[in-house]
């Protein structure tokens, strides 16, 4: 069964009205081979947005997408199209860094009135690698580029584009494999997910989720 660690971009407002949308989706499908896992091929697309199609100063500058970029790209419905062909019929597990983008992904599948039956086996590495470096029993969630300094890899290409982080989010994914705990589950019957483990490491599952803030947040904190 393949591994699809994937990743997404948003828009970025400062405008409560408008709720962020998927802008930029990478992907990168990990198999196993003779020996081991290895990223066997990438998938990228941008994303142009329903709702408001001019992207931002903060999103040009947080991202580094550009207007033109997201001018001749496709809108969701048929970006997710794309993604889901590319992933293929044979089952797989999802795989990304953080809650975000599972629940960008459910919301963004409701608003176009698609289905979310093939958000499968979907899996946050973020939670699991962050409780593997805990330090006196207290939960610290990692970021990207320090997962990747403690497995002792260098970051490779531009952050917060989605393919590049994909990309170095599957490194880790490779390198901690044996820590990771994967489980079944399917966000058509429960959103929550209710899921059963099948693959499991020593660590233990006794925290819980730790999402990223809205980004808007941050730039108003700054104003």
């Amino acid at each position: 069964m393949p591994y699809i660690i994937y990743d997404l971009e948003f828009t970025v407002s400062r405008n409560t009205r408008y709720s962020s949308e998927i802008i930029d989706i990478g992907a990168v499908k990990v198999t196993e081979g003779e020996n081991g896992l290895f990223v066997s091929d990438t998938f990228h697309t941008y994303v142009r947005p329903s709702n408001k199609s001019v992207l931002s100063a903060d999103t040009i500058q947080f991202t580094g997408i550009t207007q033109k970029d997201i001018d001749a790209a496709p809108l969701f419905p048929e970006a997710l199209n794309q993604f889901i062909a590319w992933m293929g019929t044979e089952s797989y597990y999802m795989c990304s860094w953080g809650p975000d983008d599972r629940t960008k992904l459910i919301s963004h599948c409701r608003t176009h009135q698609l289905d979310v039956a093939w958000i499968t086996n979907h899996n946050d590495i973020q939670q699991q690698w962050s409780r593997t470096v805990r330090k006196e029993g207290k939960f610290r969630q990692l970021g990207l580029a320090q997962a990747l300094e403690l497995c002792g890899i260098e970051f490779d290409g531009t952050q917060h584009r989605a393919l590049d982080d994909a990309i170095n989010t599957a490194k880790v994914f490779i390198h901690q494999f044996d820590q990771f705990k994967l489980e079944t589950n399917c966000a058509a019957d429960d959103e929550g997910i209710t899921s059963k483990v099948v693959y499991s490491s020593s660590v233990e599952d006794d925290e819980k989720d730790s999402p990223f803030g809205n980004l808007a947040h941050l730039f108003k904190s700054n104003e």
